[in-house]
């Protein structure tokens, strides 16, 4: 009872070890993923026509609520 421990098997670990790294370097990527997909996003608002950007815009502004999110497209 003096050297109870817990020892786990080396396969364990190394999965563990492996999961654990995993894990970090997809966190890493998460920035790109996200950059990614706002550039996908304001470029489909951007292709609505003005008068259909205001029906999203409120859309938006209610899904976001009590944030915000504004957009400048380069047509106008």
């Amino acid at each position: 009872m003096k050297y109870d421990r817990i020892i786990f098997p080396r396969w364990f670990n190394n999965a563990l070890v492996i999961t654990l790294c995993i894990g970090l370097l997809s966190g890493c990527s998460a920035g790109t993923v996200i950059s990614k997909s706002a550039s996908f996003a304001v470029s489909k608002y951007c292709e609505v026509p003005e008068a259909g950007r205001k029906a999203v815009r409120k859309a938006v502004g209610r899904a976001v609520s009590p944030n915000s999110i504004e957009i400048k497209c380069a047509d106008g």
